[in-house]
């Protein structure tokens, strides 16, 4: 499987001086793929596909005490569900 590093942000100041919102943010890097994605988080709890040249790699599940990921092999989800720590960072 790969080596993947999930860091969940949250805050910023220069972001919310220019928004007026602060970010919240997911940033999963894989070490298999050599690919970073950042996600917004809009919801408690949101799902989708993570891509890479418009071919899906990962599905991932996050709520807000947890991320889970399968892989995608041919465009079907595997049934392996890996569940993964999460960095959580407060930035001002």
């Amino acid at each position: 499987m790969d080596d993947l590093f999930v860091t969940h942000t949250m805050g910023g100041r220069m972001e919310f001086q220019k928004t007026g919102i602060y970010p919240n943010k997911l940033r999963i890097s894989s070490k298999k793929y050599d690919h970073v994605w950042r996600i917004k988080i809009i919801e408690e709890s949101q799902s989708g596909m993570l891509k890479i040249k418009r071919i899906p790699v990962y599905f991932y599940v996050y709520d807000e005490t947890s991320f889970t990921i399968q892989e995608v092999v041919d465009g079907v989800v595997q049934e392996d569900l890996l569940n993964y720590g999460m960095i959580i960072t407060n930035q001002d």
